[in-house]
Protein backbone atom coordinates (compact mmCIF):
# COMPACT_ATOMS: atom_id res chain seq x y z
CA UNK A 1 0.00 0.00 0.00
CA UNK A 2 2.55 2.34 0.80
CA UNK A 3 4.38 1.92 -2.58
CA UNK A 4 1.37 2.61 -3.91
CA UNK A 5 0.69 5.85 -2.43
CA UNK A 6 4.08 6.73 -3.15
CA UNK A 7 3.68 6.31 -6.65
CA UNK A 8 0.59 7.99 -7.20
CA UNK A 9 1.68 10.72 -5.03
CA UNK A 10 5.08 11.10 -7.34
CA UNK A 11 3.00 10.82 -10.85
CA UNK A 12 0.99 14.29 -9.41
CA UNK A 13 4.61 15.53 -8.76
CA UNK A 14 4.95 15.17 -12.70
CA UNK A 15 1.50 16.33 -13.90
CA UNK A 16 1.50 19.51 -15.63
CA UNK A 17 -1.09 21.75 -16.27
CA UNK A 18 -2.52 22.38 -20.04
CA UNK A 19 -3.68 25.20 -21.12
CA UNK A 20 -6.06 25.85 -24.39
CA UNK A 21 -4.55 27.30 -27.39
CA UNK A 22 -5.92 30.43 -28.39
CA UNK A 23 -8.86 30.06 -30.98
CA UNK A 24 -7.92 30.96 -34.27
CA UNK A 25 -9.13 34.24 -35.51
CA UNK A 26 -7.65 33.43 -39.03
CA UNK A 27 -5.21 31.87 -41.44
CA UNK A 28 -2.33 33.13 -43.65
CA UNK A 29 -3.47 32.65 -47.37
CA UNK A 30 -0.36 34.50 -48.74
CA UNK A 31 3.04 35.27 -47.38
CA UNK A 32 5.62 36.87 -50.08
CA UNK A 33 9.13 38.08 -49.12
CA UNK A 34 10.33 39.07 -45.10
CA UNK A 35 7.27 38.97 -42.92
CA UNK A 36 7.96 38.16 -38.81
CA UNK A 37 5.42 37.54 -36.57
CA UNK A 38 4.84 38.60 -32.10
CA UNK A 39 3.21 36.35 -30.34
CA UNK A 40 3.14 36.45 -26.54
CA UNK A 41 6.45 38.86 -26.36
CA UNK A 42 8.17 36.28 -28.52
CA UNK A 43 9.26 36.04 -32.72
CA UNK A 44 7.26 33.17 -34.06
CA UNK A 45 7.58 31.10 -37.22
CA UNK A 46 4.19 31.53 -39.37
CA UNK A 47 4.08 30.18 -43.19
CA UNK A 48 0.81 30.00 -45.40
CA UNK A 49 -1.99 27.97 -43.86
CA UNK A 50 -0.83 29.05 -40.20
CA UNK A 51 -3.41 29.99 -37.97
CA UNK A 52 -3.63 33.93 -36.50
CA UNK A 53 -4.61 34.58 -33.31
CA UNK A 54 -5.90 37.75 -31.30
CA UNK A 55 -3.11 39.31 -29.95
CA UNK A 56 -1.01 38.49 -32.88
CA UNK A 57 1.62 41.52 -34.37
CA UNK A 58 2.96 41.06 -37.58
CA UNK A 59 5.75 43.02 -39.53
CA UNK A 60 6.51 43.13 -43.21
CA UNK A 61 9.41 43.67 -44.87
CA UNK A 62 10.33 45.70 -48.20
CA UNK A 63 7.99 44.90 -51.15
CA UNK A 64 6.53 42.15 -48.92
CA UNK A 65 3.02 41.03 -48.72
CA UNK A 66 0.76 38.92 -46.78
CA UNK A 67 -2.79 38.45 -47.10
CA UNK A 68 -5.19 37.18 -44.04
CA UNK A 69 -8.06 35.35 -44.47
CA UNK A 70 -10.36 35.91 -41.16
CA UNK A 71 -12.88 33.33 -39.47
CA UNK A 72 -15.98 35.71 -40.75
CA UNK A 73 -14.71 36.05 -44.37
CA UNK A 74 -13.08 39.39 -44.14
CA UNK A 75 -9.50 39.79 -46.48
CA UNK A 76 -6.89 41.48 -44.99
CA UNK A 77 -3.56 42.63 -47.24
CA UNK A 78 -0.52 44.53 -46.05
CA UNK A 79 1.70 45.55 -47.76
CA UNK A 80 5.59 46.08 -47.39
CA UNK A 81 7.21 48.47 -44.13
CA UNK A 82 4.09 47.91 -42.77
CA UNK A 83 2.85 46.46 -39.25
CA UNK A 84 -0.11 45.29 -37.62
CA UNK A 85 -1.19 44.60 -33.91
CA UNK A 86 -4.88 42.60 -33.98
CA UNK A 87 -5.83 43.81 -30.42
CA UNK A 88 -8.92 42.17 -30.38
CA UNK A 89 -10.79 39.96 -32.76
CA UNK A 90 -14.58 38.28 -31.65
CA UNK A 91 -16.45 36.83 -34.16
CA UNK A 92 -19.60 34.57 -33.67
CA UNK A 93 -22.04 33.26 -36.02
CA UNK A 94 -25.44 35.26 -36.42
CA UNK A 95 -23.99 36.94 -32.91
CA UNK A 96 -25.14 40.71 -32.53
CA UNK A 97 -21.67 41.57 -30.03
CA UNK A 98 -19.13 40.71 -32.69
CA UNK A 99 -16.02 43.38 -32.41
CA UNK A 100 -12.73 43.88 -33.55
CA UNK A 101 -9.79 46.18 -33.42
CA UNK A 102 -6.60 46.64 -35.31
CA UNK A 103 -3.87 49.17 -35.18
CA UNK A 104 -1.78 50.01 -38.05
CA UNK A 105 1.80 51.02 -36.73
CA UNK A 106 3.08 51.76 -39.77
CA UNK A 107 2.55 50.96 -43.81
CA UNK A 108 -0.56 50.40 -45.58
CA UNK A 109 -2.79 47.61 -45.86
CA UNK A 110 -7.01 46.80 -47.65
CA UNK A 111 -9.58 45.85 -45.82
CA UNK A 112 -12.22 44.01 -47.65
CA UNK A 113 -15.09 43.28 -45.06
CA UNK A 114 -16.75 40.09 -43.85
CA UNK A 115 -19.69 38.84 -41.73
CA UNK A 116 -18.00 40.60 -38.97
CA UNK A 117 -19.67 43.67 -39.77
CA UNK A 118 -23.26 42.24 -40.17
CA UNK A 119 -24.90 43.40 -37.34
CA UNK A 120 -27.48 46.56 -36.63
CA UNK A 121 -24.10 48.57 -34.87
CA UNK A 122 -20.58 46.95 -36.19
CA UNK A 123 -17.90 47.58 -33.87
CA UNK A 124 -14.68 47.42 -36.16
CA UNK A 125 -12.04 49.84 -36.11
CA UNK A 126 -8.39 50.55 -37.24
CA UNK A 127 -6.84 53.11 -35.12
CA UNK A 128 -3.82 54.36 -36.44
CA UNK A 129 -0.69 56.81 -35.21
CA UNK A 130 -3.31 59.66 -36.54
CA UNK A 131 -6.48 58.74 -37.00
CA UNK A 132 -8.96 56.13 -35.79
CA UNK A 133 -11.35 54.37 -39.48
CA UNK A 134 -14.48 53.12 -38.04
CA UNK A 135 -15.80 50.45 -40.23
CA UNK A 136 -18.76 49.36 -41.82
CA UNK A 137 -18.82 46.53 -44.68
CA UNK A 138 -16.84 47.76 -47.35
CA UNK A 139 -13.28 47.60 -49.43
CA UNK A 140 -11.54 50.31 -48.43
CA UNK A 141 -7.52 51.13 -48.01
CA UNK A 142 -5.04 53.06 -45.57
CA UNK A 143 -1.70 53.94 -45.13
CA UNK A 144 0.98 56.48 -45.42
CA UNK A 145 2.06 57.30 -49.29
CA UNK A 146 4.16 59.84 -47.70
CA UNK A 147 5.20 60.35 -44.27
CA UNK A 148 3.33 62.37 -41.50
CA UNK A 149 0.15 61.79 -43.89
CA UNK A 150 -2.50 59.37 -43.34
CA UNK A 151 -4.89 58.45 -46.28
CA UNK A 152 -8.09 56.47 -46.36
CA UNK A 153 -9.80 55.58 -49.51
CA UNK A 154 -13.37 53.68 -49.86
CA UNK A 155 -12.73 51.66 -52.93
CA UNK A 156 -15.96 49.86 -52.99
CA UNK A 157 -19.05 49.34 -50.55
CA UNK A 158 -22.22 50.41 -49.36
CA UNK A 159 -21.32 52.15 -46.35
CA UNK A 160 -19.76 55.30 -44.82
CA UNK A 161 -16.15 55.41 -42.78
CA UNK A 162 -15.66 57.35 -40.19
CA UNK A 163 -12.23 58.77 -39.71
CA UNK A 164 -11.85 60.88 -36.50
CA UNK A 165 -9.16 61.60 -33.98
CA UNK A 166 -8.88 64.26 -31.36
CA UNK A 167 -9.26 67.19 -33.61
CA UNK A 168 -12.51 65.97 -35.71
CA UNK A 169 -14.36 63.58 -38.00
CA UNK A 170 -15.52 63.24 -41.27
CA UNK A 171 -16.97 60.67 -43.46
CA UNK A 172 -16.45 58.90 -46.93
CA UNK A 173 -19.37 58.03 -48.10
CA UNK A 174 -18.66 57.43 -51.65
CA UNK A 175 -16.31 55.00 -53.81
CA UNK A 176 -13.29 56.48 -55.32
CA UNK A 177 -13.62 59.18 -52.35
CA UNK A 178 -10.72 59.72 -49.55
CA UNK A 179 -9.39 61.73 -46.98
CA UNK A 180 -5.92 62.82 -45.41
CA UNK A 181 -4.91 63.27 -42.14
CA UNK A 182 -1.77 65.12 -40.66
CA UNK A 183 -0.72 64.36 -37.88
CA UNK A 184 -2.27 66.40 -34.72
CA UNK A 185 -4.49 68.17 -37.50
CA UNK A 186 -8.86 67.45 -38.19
CA UNK A 187 -8.96 64.95 -41.14
CA UNK A 188 -9.19 66.54 -44.47
CA UNK A 189 -13.10 66.92 -45.82
CA UNK A 190 -13.64 63.80 -48.28
CA UNK A 191 -13.15 64.98 -51.72
CA UNK A 192 -12.68 62.28 -55.26
CA UNK A 193 -9.24 60.96 -55.37
CA UNK A 194 -7.60 60.65 -59.03
CA UNK A 195 -7.48 57.33 -60.46
CA UNK A 196 -3.74 58.12 -60.19
CA UNK A 197 -3.64 58.24 -56.54
CA UNK A 198 -6.55 55.53 -56.12
CA UNK A 199 -3.68 53.18 -58.17
CA UNK A 200 -0.38 54.13 -56.02
CA UNK A 201 -2.57 53.00 -53.25
CA UNK A 202 -3.94 49.73 -54.32
CA UNK A 203 -0.36 49.16 -55.95
CA UNK A 204 1.64 49.19 -52.46
CA UNK A 205 -0.80 46.03 -51.72
CA UNK A 206 -1.06 44.37 -54.79
CA UNK A 207 0.79 40.64 -55.04
CA UNK A 208 3.23 40.16 -57.52
CA UNK A 209 2.66 38.77 -60.74
CA UNK A 210 4.08 34.98 -61.23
Amino acid sequence: MKYLFSLLFCWSCLAIPVTAAAEPIGVISVAVGAVQWWRDGETTRLERGDAVQEGDRVTTGAQARLVLSMNDGSRITLGGDSQMLFSQWRYRKQANDNSAQLELLEGAFRFITGLITDQSQPQLSVTTPDATIGIRGTDFWGGYLQAGVLDVVLLEGDHALQVNNNAGSVLIQHSGEGVSVRAGQQPDAAKRWSPEKIERAVATVRLPER
